[in-house]
């Protein structure tokens, strides 16, 4: 059983995280088509209403979520499955571990790895808004390594796709975008920071809008999205899919706080 290790980012009790994530949903139609998004991990105070938009058009009718997460820790494999079952103050979410098993089988980059599950919280803080959603939930955590080549990131997607065909599986992508400031050792502007951190990560967007994995993958290494991996894999595995922005804020708008100041952005794949 993996515990919860995400202290800090959203509230353990399970009270007070319910009142909380019914804070983020909004009023929204459903959306049967969708087959992936691209969902912030940052504080929930911060990232909470950008991934609650997000997650407000998910319907109740997949089998399992596949969770592409970053490797914020560096530690095990590059591409890494989980296939024990997660815990979180709400209560515990099923592992698939055939499922896990069968995308282990399909390349050998991909190999069973708890190490680099353990103190990860980029999936971690997708569960809770998972569980609001869904009754009868099934997960495949993988955390992804920005370090591989798109090459690499289309061959992995091209064989995940084929395992996942035919199944009504939702992939979900777990990134924050721009980190910019001293304190993230990023900061190259002086003035209108976040004018700059705004039409940074719209360029970034914008890749991701038009589907085109090499030019997400130089824009987003060009700037601090930690996500590049998780991104550029669920891009490959969706290809055919098409991509709408459903929300875009910075921490900025909560902190006031120019020091330190993380983009958001929340995109569906239908």
């Amino acid at each position: 059983m993996r515990q919860p290790v995400a202290e800090g980012f959203y509230p353990f009790d399970k009270k007070a995280l319910e009142e909380l994530l019914s804070q983020f949903f909004v009023s929204s139609k459903k959306n049967p088509k969708i087959k992936g998004i691209i969902v912030p991990h940052a504080g929930y105070a911060y990232s909470g209403p950008v991934a609650g938009k997000v997650y407000s058009q998910l319907d109740d009718i997949y089998d399992t979520v596949i969770l592409l997460g970053v490797n914020h820790t560096g530690v095990g494999n590059r591409i890494s499955v989980s296939l024990v079952d997660w815990e979180t103050p709400i209560g515990i979410v099923k592992n698939d571990v055939i499922l896990g098993n069968k995308i282990i089988d399909s390349n050998e980059m991909i190999r069973a790895d708890e190490l680099s599950h353990f103190y990860e919280h980029s999936i971690e803080v997708q569960l809770p808004f998972l569980q609001s959603v869904f009754k009868d939930l099934k997960i495949v955590p993988i955390t992804v390594s920005a370090e591989l080549t798109r090459a690499m990131f289309e061959e992995l997607g091209n064989q995940i796709s084929k395992v996942i065909k035919g199944k009504k599986v939702l992939v979900v992508a777990s990134s924050d975008f721009t980190h910019f400031g001293k304190s993230y050792g990023f900061a190259p502007v002086e003035k209108d920071e976040v004018k700059w951190i705004t039409e940074t990560d719209k360029k970034v967007i914008e890749a991701i809008l038009e589907n085109n994995t090499e030019k997400f993958i130089e824009s987003a290494r060009a700037t601090t999205v930690c996500g590049v991996g998780p991104i550029a894999l669920l891009m490959s595995i969706l290809k055919d899919e098409k991509a709408t922005l459903v929300d875009y804020k910075t921490s900025y708008d909560l902190s006031k706080n120019k020091d330190m100041i993380v983009g958001y952005a929340g995109i569906v794949f239908e």
